[in-house]
């Protein structure tokens, strides 16, 4: 009877963990990608100032390639929130 609770208790923690982490890891995810697509797009302006465009395009279309893999889901509102910081930084 007693193995049996301790293999509970084991299974219980590790749900436990596992439904904490997974929330977690999503929004560093979004946060990285939010950070990710603002850097490329401060680099696209500065392309621009250098007046290299070819560069400017490639970085401004990666920096929305990046966007758009947010637009229509439930993590949209937070990383578009998390690109407005980053991009007024």
């Amino acid at each position: 009877m007693y193995p049996n609770l301790f293999c509970m208790k084991k299974f219980l923690f590790l749900y436990a963990t596992i439904f904490i982490l997974i929330p977690l890891i999503g929004c560093s995810s979004v946060n990285g990608d939010a950070k990710k697509a603002a850097e490329l797009n401060k680099k696209s302006l500065d392309y621009i100032k250098e007046q290299d465009l070819e560069e400017a395009e490639k970085a401004y279309k990666e920096s929305q390639d990046i966007v758009s893999r947010y637009k229509g889901t439930e993590h949209y509102e937070e990383f578009h929130e998390a690109y407005n910081s980053y991009m007024l930084n």
